[in-house]
């Protein structure tokens, strides 16, 4: 059984070549889960060789044959696998490309593995069949005695118990789904789009009043750098070691998220590089709390943030975007969402992009310059020429164009300067700028972004997970009014960042699932050659969620979206017991059996492989959930699903499926009543 390990290595290696992807924690991940998948097969075909081989059957037939009886169950449960983790091949955008790995390593193992279950399987076993023949050791012999009296004994006495209450069977699976979602809707079990690892590299930006000198930033930069000596000390007792390097830069901000824009003596950031995560017990986001609490800003300063770098998918935990035609309006919305977002708990660094700069004077022309011919654009040309000076001539020389530019000297070129400026009339006369404009002096925005065309602008924060999360900011941001500050203003709003990365993939997902349930259920019906009895197992798939929201429940995970991919591989591997089980029971129906002897038989005939499928592909996922690594605890919610899920629907497929199946035939015995019902008497009659 374990031979099939080699051939998924091997499979790994190649589809990750020729994908043209290196091996990292996620496509590792993939393997772990897709060797329990492996294991699943060989374990069917196997243990059927070896119940064959019990019963009397050569060690070369029991092989053969077990691996003839086994083909299409074992084939098509591979199959509504691979259908299962199609959806994830189709999350688009930076999602996919962290998790595509999962899928091509998953399909590419499990094709691999029917070559190894079905050619070299059987030579395993006929091997090791007739090595075993007759050979009885004392703790088998003690473990099978055990197992043989708990399935003719407790297990089949369960079984007609849920034959006889099948509704209420049926009602207390259902209670528990229901049980399950009310743990999310209560906020016991909460949902994180993306988990970031632990991060060793921390920004500080600083911005002051555009035009400030570059020693007033120099000097807000150094009490960030006595704040952080200052929170290194009192949380390593004043032995250090937890800063490894410090970077400062004046003139522009630092990390690649930052939305404060363009440059200038203004602006400063510092970078911080920490101690790697496993060397050390301070965690980040208490260097940074501490930090902050430790730094005293200085006047003048517009904004401070402190936030460690973020893996995952790009964007701002909180990302909101405004957008309109006046700037007065967008920015007083943005002021009363920023004010709405600070009294959030948990809500950190809280800025806007549209960021006054310096002093502007606005020259407007009066009644009496429009009467003497002048107008906006011949007041603004000549107001820039004698600032920026005017382009005389133009020449070459060699091979580059030489322009030559007549203006003041610098020393004359100020806003003052602008009283004493004549300009020049369409008739030629000279009339004092004074007399033909009205200046205004107000402060202007450094910058002004637009998207489409349309002036915006973009409010952003960063969560502490262990307080809040996006999907909690959103909602409260709703509930306190957020519509009403923009329909006052009359404005538009979406939300952008982690929010619509967190759309985008759920509705990939959502179409996907869609597709892989339809390929399943082909499959299926294909299999069973039925319409209905394929229900019988989808059934199983919703049940697959209870044990994953009660095992981040009794963890204290939260859900994330490796959460939701992991419950879409989730619903194939249960589907897995649930074909083999099924085609069991049909296969007795066939010989003659009566249904509710052909479902007991059934269930207990596979109820040592079931319960070996599902323990195998925990065993493999288990030793995941307690890694300690803080790099590889994004991927620990995907093991909780798949290990608890498993670990729910097991008995669940073991009872749940045999009590579906008898409702089936009492829904099959109504129509059946109520069309001869319906069936009007002949004459003879």
């Amino acid at each position: 059984v374990a031979m099939g390990i080699p051939t998924s290595l091997f499979a790994t290696v190649l589809v990750m070549e020729l994908s043209g992807q290196s091996i990292n924690m996620v496509s590792l991940f993939g393997l772990i889960m897709a060797l329990g998948i492996i294991v699943d097969d060989a374990i069917v075909v196997g243990e059927h060789a070896a119940f064959r081989a019990r019963n009397g059957e050569r060690p070369l037939d029991a092989a053969v044959n077990g691996a003839k009886r086994m083909a299409v169950p074992v084939f098509s449960s591979s199959l509504t696998t691979i259908a299962a983790f199609i959806p994830l091949l189709v999350i688009s955008d930076i999602i996919g490309q962290i998790i595509r790995a999962i899928p091509l390593v998953v399909i590419a193992v499990i094709i691999a593995s029917l070559v190894e279950c079905f050619f070299v399987l059987p030579g395993h076993m006929r091997g090791a069949l007739s090595l075993n023949a007759g050979r009885r050791s004392r703790p088998r012999v003690w473990f099978n005695a055990k197992f043989d009296a708990f399935r003719d004994g407790p297990f089949l006495r369960l079984v007609n118990l849920a034959l006889r209450w099948r509704y209420a069977t049926l009602a207390i699976a259902a209670g528990a789904f229901i049980l399950s979602i009310g743990l999310i809707q209560g906020g016991r079990v909460g949902f994180v789009f993306f988990p970031s690892p632990e991060a060793d590299r921390v920004y500080a930006n600083v911005q002051f009043t555009a035009g400030s000198p570059r020693e007033r930033t120099l000097a807000m930069l150094e009490e960030l750098e006595r704040g952080l000596a200052e929170a290194e000390r009192e949380l390593t007792g004043g032995q250090g070691g937890l800063v490894r390097m410090v970077l400062v830069k004046v003139g522009a901000v630092v990390g690649a998220q930052q939305p404060l824009p363009g440059s200038g003596d203004h602006l400063g950031g510092i970078v911080l590089e920490l101690a790697p995560s496993d060397e050390r017990d301070i965690r980040t986001d208490t260097l940074v709390e501490n930090w902050r609490k430790n730094v005293r800003p200085h006047a003048g300063m517009e904004f401070l943030t402190i936030r460690q770098a973020r893996g995952g998918p790009p964007g701002r935990e909180v990302d909101i975007r405004l957008r309109g035609a006046d700037l007065a309006s967008l920015k007083a919305g943005a002021a009363e969402i920023r004010a709405l977002l600070a009294e959030y708990s948990g809500v950190t660094d809280v800025e806007d992009n549209l960021l006054y700069g310096k002093r502007e004077t606005i020259l407007e022309v009066t009644p009496t310059g429009r009467a003497l011919g002048f107008t906006t654009e011949s007041v603004g040309k000549q107001v820039r020429h004698a600032f920026d000076g005017a382009v005389a001539m133009r020449f070459a020389r060699d091979e580059e164009e030489v322009t030559v530019r007549i203006r003041f000297p610098h020393a004359s070129a100020d806003t003052a300067s602008l009283q004493g400026l004549y300009l020049r009339g369409p008739g030629g006369a000279e009339v004092l700028l004074d007399e033909i404009v009205t200046a205004t002096d107000k402060s202007g925005f450094s910058r002004i972004r637009r998207e489409d065309g349309v002036r915006q602008v973009a409010i952003t924060a960063d969560t502490d997970t262990a307080l809040t999360t996006t999907d909690k900011v959103i909602e409260a941001l709703h509930r306190d009014g957020i519509n009403d500050i923009v329909r006052k203003r009359g404005l538009s709003l979406n939300f952008a960042g982690k929010a619509e990365e967190q759309a985008r993939t759920i509705a990939d997902m959502r179409a996907g699932a869609m597709l892989g349930l339809a390929c399943i259920y082909i499959i299926l019906a294909w299999v069973f050659s039925s319409y209905l009895r394929p229900l019988a197992v989808l059934a199983i798939i919703p049940l697959g969620f209870v044990g994953a929201t009660w095992g981040h429940w009794l963890m204290g995970y939260d859900l994330t979206i490796l959460s939701m991919m992991a419950m879409v591989g989730l619903s194939g591997i249960v589907i897995n017991d649930s074909i083999i089980l099924v085609s069991t029971i049909d296969e007795r129906i066939d010989r003659g059996e009566t249904l509710e002897k052909a479902i007991v038989d059934g269930t207990r005939d596979r109820l040592r492989a079931v319960i070996l499928t599902s323990a195998t592909t925990m065993g493999g996922l288990t030793p995941l959930m307690f890694e300690r690594s803080l790099q590889a605890q994004f991927l620990i919610p995907m093991a909780i699903t798949l290990v608890f899920g498993l670990m729910f629907t097991t008995f669940l497929v073991l009872l749940v499926v045999p009590a579906l199946i008898r409702m089936q035939h009492d829904f099959g015995l109504i129509s059946g009543w109520l069309r001869g019902a319906r069936r009007a008497p002949t004459p003879a009659e």
